[in-house]
């Protein structure tokens, strides 16, 4: 019974908002109207009307009482709300999301963020963060996503669970080149595609014609990959990796990046060094 009564209770606290608002609302159109009819036909109410506006936007009912931030982990909503310059008793009408969204943009953990005004009195900052995929090592560490974008420094205490992104020079990342973005962004998808089949990458190296050579976590092979093609590339590495099963370390290196074959390089062994194709 008494919960009945709760909603009840509320359910009219919220028609008597509305009510309020549309009332507002209401007033605001029809001073509107007065004002333009009075600069129409220049009416001796010409001064009231036009301030009839400013009553109705600058009034209190339109302050800004809530500030909710919603999809945020890695950045704190106090940290947003900070960087969005907003703050309770701002007036919402003033507020302009694009401007926020911009703002709010510049963190290094943000993807995305959009920025609303839900009247009568609240803003809401929807944020959408990057996730880390992998670490490139140009001298410092930093975060790469999977769209390919170095968006952050590895700060002391964070996360460096991901496969090492190496070969790549500092010169290189410190120019907006898309294509070089495109060949990160198909090294991280190889290496995601790597760890569904449980093979998790320790490092995913460009060598010096730009191919990808990988390493994994179970044993240090490399596995010569090129480039492209990677469901084909990965199926002939499994077939290959199963002939060697128990002895993965006698192989130095093993190349699956020319069609329909695979070139495996031995470790020297008593005085020998060779290699075998597999096809």
């Amino acid at each position: 019974m008494k919960l009945t009564l709760y909603r009840r209770d509320n359910h009219k606290r919220n028609a008597g908002r509305v009510r309020r608002a549309l009332i507002w609302l209401g007033g605001g159109a029809i001073l509107s109207i007065l004002g333009f009819a009075a600069y129409r036909w220049h009416a001796p109410l010409t001064a009231a009307a036009a301030a009839a506006p400013a009553m109705f936007f600058e009034n209190r009912y339109f302050f800004v009482r809530e500030i909710q931030v919603r999809g945020g982990e890695k950045v704190g909503g106090g940290e947003i709300v900070a960087m969005a310059g907003l703050k309770r008793g701002m007036n919402l009408w003033k507020i302009e999301p694009g401007a926020i969204e911009k703002k709010v943009a510049k963190h290094p953990w943000v993807r995305r963020v959009l920025v609303r005004r839900e009247f009568p009195r609240r803003v809401v900052i929807e944020v959408e963060e990057r996730t880390p995929r992998a670490i490139v090592a140009v001298g410092q560490l930093y975060y790469v996503d999977a769209d390919g974008v170095i968006f952050k420094e590895v700060g002391a205490g964070e996360n460096v669970n991901f496969p090492l992104l190496t070969g790549l020079r500092p010169e290189q990342l410190a120019r907006t080149n898309p294509t070089l973005r495109g060949r990160i962004q198909e090294a991280v998808r190889l290496g995601d595609l790597m760890a569904k089949d449980s093979r998790t990458l320790s490092e995913i190296h460009f060598d010096e014609s730009g191919r990808l050579v990988v390493y994994t976590t179970a044993f240090p092979v490399a596995l010569k990959m090129g480039w492209g093609d990677w469901d084909a590339k990965l199926k002939r590495l499994d077939r290959v990796l199963a002939l060697w099963k128990g002895n993965e370390e006698r192989l130095a290196s093993l190349d699956v990046s020319f069609n329909n074959q695979a070139v495996a390089r031995l470790r020297k062994v008593q005085g020998f060094n060779g290699s075998r194709v597999q096809r």
